[in-house]
């Protein structure tokens, strides 16, 4: 009895390792070598326990590295990630779990590692590592990192980093980073990042960052930001900023910053800053600020605590100093009002109609 324990334990330990054996060979030798599946296998026509390299298993496998591996149904645990020249390879359903990490091609179900995980085309449903959480492809499901994760691919469903979460493709979910969220294509969902949020891409739902948020596209949805939302494109929704809210293109919805908010085209609905409102084109609807509204033209009403400046205005204005370089339709009260062509009513104790003769 003590003979036959003996060979399994030296069987045990030349099939869980058959990767680290030949690791004198030369590196252009390791890579050309064919796959090496040495391994003990309990099974009954494929479906048992099986110790080692083997490649395809239905049931639980318990392996040291991964090298080469075809497909496992079941539970595969690996206790060391395989060496850079070494390609793990394959395909695990059911649960991945490494005391490093696992490393495989595909993972449909959960994978874990104590130090992390690394999948080379896609996992899907729950990933989590205890450092990261790294996809060469896309990560569908649940993802946590401890450190951060990094997906090359798209990202569907939910992806938490403790420091940050960093997307190259498309995100399509809820993203956490502790301290910033990444994504280099089109965003839809919650995204927040502790300092800031980034997309290349477009942005649809809700978007927080400590200090920014930004998108080089259009931003869509409910924003917050410490000091400033940012969108290269065009933005719409609710946007609260603690400094600034600016957009390239339009501004619409309800916008409101502690400093400004400035838009290259419109901005339509209401607007609030306890600084400035700037339209590059119009302003519409409603618009509070504590200093200065201009715009080419404004509709609507405008109240600025001190100056008005426009080259048209329809509606009502309300504030110290209403200027008006074109033509004023519609009603100013100030203490100076002054239009060049006036078809309405100035209120005001000093008051200026090109239009009109003196006195």
């Amino acid at each position: 009895m003590a003979v036959s324990v003996h060979r399994v334990v030296v069987l045990l330990l030349l099939t869980l390792a058959p990767a680290v054996l030949p690791a004198q060979e030369p590196e252009e030798e390791e890579r050309s070598r064919p796959p090496t599946h040495r391994a003990l296998n309990l099974t009954i026509k494929g479906f048992g326990l099986s110790f080692g390299n083997s490649a395809r298993v239905n049931g639980i496998r318990i392996n040291l590295q991964d090298y080469r591996l075809e497909k496992v149904n079941g539970l595969n645990i690996t206790l060391w990630q395989p060496r850079d020249r070494d390609p793990a390879g394959g395909t695990v359903n059911g649960m991945a779990f490494g005391l490093v990490g696992p490393a495989n091609e595909y993972v449909n179900g959960i994978a874990i590692g104590v130090g992390g995980v690394v999948v080379e085309r896609r996992a899907r449903w729950i990933t989590i590592g205890g450092l990261g959480a790294v996809s060469e492809g896309s990560l569908e499901g649940f993802a946590a990192g401890g450190l951060g994760l990094v997906a090359e691919g798209d990202v569907r469903g939910i992806a938490m980093g403790g420091l940050g979460t960093v997307v190259e493709g498309s995100l399509s979910g809820i993203a956490i980073g502790g301290l910033g969220v990444v994504s280099e294509g089109p965003t839809t969902g919650i995204v927040m990042g502790g300092l800031g949020t980034v997309s290349e891409g477009s942005l649809l739902g809700f978007a927080f960052g400590g200090l920014g948020v930004v998108t080089e596209g259009d931003m869509t949805g409910l924003t917050v930001s410490g000091l400033g939302t940012v969108a290269e494109g065009r933005i719409a929704g609710v946007s609260f900023a603690g400094l600034a809210v600016v957009g390239d293109d339009a501004v619409n919805g309800l916008n409101v910053a502690g400093l400004a908010v400035v838009a290259d085209g419109r901005i339509r609905g209401l607007t609030a800053s306890f600084g400035a409102v700037v339209g590059g084109t119009s302003i519409d609807g409603i618009t509070l600020a504590g200093y200065r509204i201009q715009s080419r033209r404004v509709t609507g009403l405008a109240v600025p605590a001190l100056h008005l400046k426009t080259r048209e205005l329809s509606g009502v204005s309300i504030g110290a100093y209403n200027r008006v370089m074109g033509t004023q339709v519609g009603l100013t009260i100030g203490l100076y009002n002054s239009a060049h062509t006036l078809r309405g009513v100035q209120i005001g104790v000093l008051n200026r109609a090109g239009n009109n003769r003196p006195p």
